[in-house]
Formats: C-alpha cells, structure tokens, sequence
C-alpha cells in the first residue's frame, strides 16, 4: 500500500487485515504506558478494543493521537480498552505520561523485541514502512477478538482523523 508523508510516496508492507478476522499470534512488545505485562493475545480478547499504531510518540501528530482517541472514546462512552502500539523506545513517552498523567490507555513498544515478532506484526496490520523499522500511523477496533474497523490513512503526515474513524465505527457497531 503506497501512503504520503507530505508530499512524499512511502511504501507500506504487508496487508490490511479484512474484517471478521482475528489478529492472530502471541506478540511480547515492550510495556511502557499504564501497562506491566506483555502486549495481550488480540484474538483471544472480549468486548472492545482499540489498537493504535505510532511511528514515534515523540512527534506531536503520534502524541496528538494517543490523547485523541482516549478523549473521544471516554466522551462517546465507548466501554472499549485501548493499547498504542509504538516504533519507539520506552524513553520516548516520558513527556507523555508527565503531560497527561490521567491516560488509561496502555502503550507498548516494539524496540528491543524480536524482530521476527515485530515483522510478522506489521505484515498482519499492513502498517511496516519498507525498509524502516518504524510503524505506520493507523487505527484498528477489535470485537470479541475480531477486527470491526481499520484505517491506514493515506496522508501520514499529521494526526488521523479520529472523530472520523470513530463515527464510522459507530454508525456499523451500533444501528
């Protein structure tokens, strides 16, 4: 899938997962946001789930991410949980949890994993960047372990359009 970063073409890998289908696989990404244990089996999951990709949290559009979409799913009151799944290293969400001390969300991050973990992971989001080991920007919601709703959007550069994402998902999970 070809995305942009501004006016630049970037190639993603693997394939955006179709919906119905579980996220299979046992992942152990790095916790580092309100999160002890390594990241949870996905198909094995119950009720909703929110899975966001970041490139780096550093960046205010990954930032921006991470606390629109807590801010928007507690003001729909959406009974979901919510992971970030970050390129990143630990260190990078310190200004995160100083700034916003009252995220639920959990955060995990791929840096120092084993890269056969982190690759089969990208293939089955469709989120890799080619030859990078950075992450796309994307958005994924999860039912009883099956994937509702995606979005990879194609202009990378800057914070997706959440409220978007999130009047899509409850025009189709709720009428």
């Amino acid at each position: 899938m070809k995305v942009y970063l501004g006016d630049l073409p970037v190639e993603l890998t693997g394939k955006r997962p179709r919906l119905g289908k579980p996220i299979e696989g046992k992942y152990r990404f790095t916790p580092v946001l309100n999160a002890k244990n390594k990241f949870p089996n996905l198909q094995k999951s119950k009720g909703i789930i929110f899975l966001s990709t970041l490139p780096n949290v550093k960046s205010f559009a990954c930032s921006a991410q991470v606390l629109d979409l807590e801010v928007e799913i507690t003001k729909r009151k959406i009974p979901a949980k919510i992971f970030h799944l970050a390129s990143c290293g630990k260190d990078s969400w310190a200004e995160i949890k100083k700034l916003h001390p009252q995220l639920k969300a959990r955060g995990y991050s791929l840096k120092n994993c084993s890269q056969i973990e982190v690759e089969n992971f990208k293939q089955k989001l469709g989120v890799g960047v080619k030859n990078s080991h950075r992450l796309a920007h994307g958005l994924f919601a999860l039912k009883d372990g099956k994937i509702i709703a995606s979005y990879i959007p194609k202009q990378q550069y800057g914070v997706p359009n959440i409220k978007n994402f999130l009047n899509r998902l409850e025009r189709g999970l709720y009428s």
